[in-house]
């Protein structure tokens, strides 16, 4: 989308310039082209805002999602991105080539802050992402309705009988090659100095019961963000393995909880 609206403010600026006649000032039309693109930019941000406030409360978010929606995933991936833009923060990749292209898989990261899961949607969500996430999340103003219809999926670890159901419901997602599937297997943010938390076992039930990949992201300086914005800039960097199916096949989920925490530790 920025790409369509510097194209614009580029034509724009162009035309101006051709029928003012200033071909002899250059910085006219550098002007002219920076004022363009703020303005488009600027509608656009308010147009985008004010459509996901509406469809926040067109939405219910009473109704059951059989399946992940990519109209309502869209949606959020590109808001993720818009935040991540506004942040001031630069994702660094290490291990992308290794990111499975052809098929959907399980995304396992440590959780150090609440921009854990706009960096990894940003940056994984054109293979159609969605998380695990906790049941308060689905509660949020605009958030919530547009996380439900997309097809993120509630857990909550303190009923036994509900966080089955979300573990088979994202296997099948993964099954049926509906989309990639995160969750962060710490279960919730790690405030402490320690490098992770124990990990629970639903992720990674999820994975052996898809037998899909599992990509781990080790994520870094993330919790800078809140403290560098909006005066510095935040280098976040993302180091990244894979399990194949063929080794998740033949894995249980220890095996599976202990090459990630180590993997993740070791990057962290």
């Amino acid at each position: 989308m920025l790409y369509i609206l510097l194209a614009l403010a580029f034509l724009s600026a162009a035309t101006i310039v051709a029928i003012t006649g200033f071909f002899t000032a250059w910085y006219w039309m550098v002007l002219i082209f920076i004022g363009m693109w703020a303005g488009f930019f600027l509608v656009w941000v308010i147009i985008y805002t004010l459509w996901l406030l509406l469809g926040s409360f067109l939405i219910s978010k009473k109704k059951e999602i059989t399946k992940p929606n990519k109209f309502y995933n869209y949606f959020v991936t590109e808001t993720m991105k818009l935040l991540l833009f506004f942040s001031r923060s630069k994702v660094h990749m290490e291990g992308a080539e290794k990111i499975p292209r052809d098929t959907k898989y399980l995304l396992v990261a440590n959780h150090l802050s609440n921009f854990d899961p706009i960096t990894c949607i940003s940056k994984f969500g054109k293979n159609d992402l969605v998380f695990v996430s906790k049941p308060e999340n689905f509660s949020l103003p605009i958030a919530g309705a547009w996380m439900h219809h997309a097809g993120f999926l509630p857990i909550d670890r303190e009923n036994p009988k509900n966080a089955l159901v979300t573990i088979n419901k994202a296997a099948e997602y993964l099954k049926n090659q509906q989309v990639s599937v995160g969750i962060f297997p710490e279960g919730t943010r790690n405030k402490t100095s320690e490098p992770l938390l124990e990990f629970k076992n639903g992720a990674f039930k999820i994975a052996t019961k898809a037998k899909c990949p599992v990509v781990i992201a080790a994520l870094k300086n993330t919790r800078k963000v809140q403290h560098n914005f909006p005066w510095k800039k935040t280098d976040i960097y993302v180091s990244i393995d894979v399990i194949p199916a063929e080794e998740v096949a033949e894995s249980n989920t220890a095996q599976l909880s202990a090459r990630v925490y180590d993997f993740l530790k070791e990057n962290i």
